[in-house]
């Protein structure tokens, strides 16, 4: 049993470590992308892009903070935090919208693949809130 829960352990810190590195790049690009002149951002990106450099940092040192120390108690609200910010920047950027694809079917295939995020995130944040509230440490099939 030490041995699968020092293995546990080590697969959360890579996760946490995977998810501050992703959002680190992500940052980068986000903070460059009217500066690239991509066809289909418009300057309304920088309405957004408080909310989205926002989300981005409350996720990396919420991910900073679990590989410090990671109770299955503190996991979980940092996760359902991290989602509720998250939902909320989603949330602004369809409402919106900073992008043209100069085309209608990508417009609102783009409209659609920010709903179903906000939908994932609420599912997400939903069985967060059940494994901190039931003490569970994840879902399972048992």
């Amino acid at each position: 049993m030490c041995f699968l829960e020092r293995n546990r352990k080590r697969e959360q810190k890579s996760e946490y470590i995977t998810a501050i590195i992703f959002n680190l790049i992500f940052l980068y690009i986000v903070n460059n992308l009217l500066n690239w002149h991509i066809y289909f951002v418009t300057n309304a990106f920088n309405g957004v892009l408080w909310i989205i450099n926002f989300s981005i940092v409350v996720s990396i040192i919420g991910n900073a903070l679990l590989l410090l120390y990671s109770p299955e108690r503190l996991r979980h609200v940092v996760k359902i935090i991290i989602n509720i910010i998250s939902f909320i920047a989603v949330y602004i950027v369809w409402k919106v919208f900073p992008f043209n694809f100069y085309n209608s079917f990508y417009n609102w295939g783009f409209n659609v693949l920010l709903i179903l995020a906000m939908i994932g995130i609420v599912i997400a944040t939903i069985v967060e809130f059940y494994l901190l509230v039931t003490g569970k440490p994840k879902l399972t099939g048992n």
